[in-house]
């Protein structure tokens, strides 16, 4: 078993439960319309709040409070809240230079600081928790090596050397994220522990009439249409689907693409070139999304690199088969309920998926597999088990 992996389960820290105070340093302009990393902080921040045996705190930037808080509503109304003096850039551009001010200058009962993404807050007697999502900026083809990743590369290697002398235990969404992490940054190896993220419960709900309201508003009531969820970027393999997509549309005429989430305009270009039915939706609300996966004949994250991979587990609670790359994480958050194909292979691609299209049975086995699957990923769990790893280095 690779060292990273030790302690990943709640089980192994059975009969640690005492009440530990925490502080949740969270970025709250990301945690409304979330995806991503926003939605993690979102959902396990509130998750651990609920915890009979966790006092949770959270430390904000106050703009942010008074812009965010509103629209999000219960239960984040209702946290004690701690604010920084400063703008959250310079705020934390103060914390990696001077060390200062630590975060029992904000709450001085603090055991735990809890950085819900991957940050620096300086602490005197509380221990450091940090959550990293993936090692996607130190590898050599997870994105384009243009200007602005060196950029990024080179502030994302000077905020690991901080936190590799820092950090008390840094939480990882995956087994693969942990051992890349640990492949980049030997030293932290130890320090690793693997809690998955989960599914947002609304995604095993009902669509909602809001979401009955989006299909038939944009005409997708009586479609049959794939999904990408992913948006058009290069790390998403937006290039594959470009290359993938005629294929598709030579063997069912009928297929309509719909791509939601942020895109790499260059791409939406490139597609809507190539011609036959596509629907680029952009960011949609949770209820537009939930009713998107249900309708879907499918969904396809043909991503090259995901340090987790939210959308395929959010497929699956919706009851939608899903084609994947056989890639970075995603084997181990979907195991045997997608299609796992090689991301550099566009007509493999193609292929599993109109074979996918072709075979009732084969969705239907797919649905069944992939809503047992998502149900072995919740933020309850999620909580308990990051709760007794605070609980192991207190």
């Amino acid at each position: 078993m690779p060292e990273t992996a030790l302690l990943s389960q709640p089980e192994t820290l059975a009969g640690l439960g005492n009440t530990v105070r925490v502080l949740a340093y969270v970025h709250l302009r990301n945690i409304h319309n979330s995806t991503g990393a926003g939605r993690v902080a979102r959902q396990l921040t509130a998750h651990l709040a609920q915890r009979s045996d966790v006092d949770l705190h959270v430390l904000a930037d106050p703009s942010d409070h008074a812009r965010t808080v509103p629209k999000v509503g219960s239960p984040w109304i209702g946290f004690p809240y701690h604010f920084i003096a400063s703008e959250t850039s310079r705020q934390q551009a103060r914390w990696f230079l001077l060390d200062n001010p630590a975060a029992e200058r904000y709450w001085p009962d603090a055991q735990i600081v809890f950085c819900t993404a991957e940050s620096y807050v300086p602490v005197k007697r509380a221990r450091l928790v940090v959550t990293v999502h993936d090692a996607a900026y130190f590898e050599n083809s997870a994105h384009r090596r243009d200007r602005a990743f060196l950029q990024q590369q080179f502030k994302w290697r000077l905020l690991y050397r901080k936190l590799s002398g820092k950090v008390d235990l840094f939480h990882s969404v995956s087994h693969f994220s942990a051992e890349r992490l640990a492949h980049f940054f030997p030293v932290i190896r130890s320090r690793i522990r693997v809690v998955h993220n989960a599914v947002t419960p609304h995604f095993f709900e009902p669509v909602t009439p809001a979401g009955l309201d989006y299909l038939a508003e944009t005409g997708l009531s009586q479609r049959r249409f794939l999904l990408i969820p992913g948006g058009l970027h290069f790390r998403k393999n937006a290039d594959l689907i470009l290359q993938a997509w005629p294929c598709l549309q030579q063997l069912d005429r009928d297929l309509k693409l719909v791509v939601v989430n942020h895109s790499d305009p260059t791409y939406v270009e490139k597609l809507r070139a190539l011609g036959g039915d596509v629907q680029i939706a952009g960011f949609v609300s949770d209820d537009a999304l939930k009713a998107l996966y249900t309708a879907a004949e499918a969904v396809w994250f043909p991503s090259r690199y995901e340090g987790f991979g939210l959308p395929v587990l959010e497929a699956m609670a919706c009851g939608t088969p899903v084609v994947t790359s056989k890639a970075s994480s995603l084997p181990e958050i979907a195991g045997n309920a997608a299609i796992l194909v090689d991301p550099a292979k566009a007509d493999a691609h193609a292929e599993a998926l109109h074979t996918l299209l072709q075979s009732r049975s084969m969705r239907d086995e797919l649905k069944a597999r992939g809503r047992e699957r998502a149900l072995q990923f919740t933020w309850k769990k999620a909580a308990a088990e990051l709760k007794a790893h605070f609980d192991s280095i207190i």
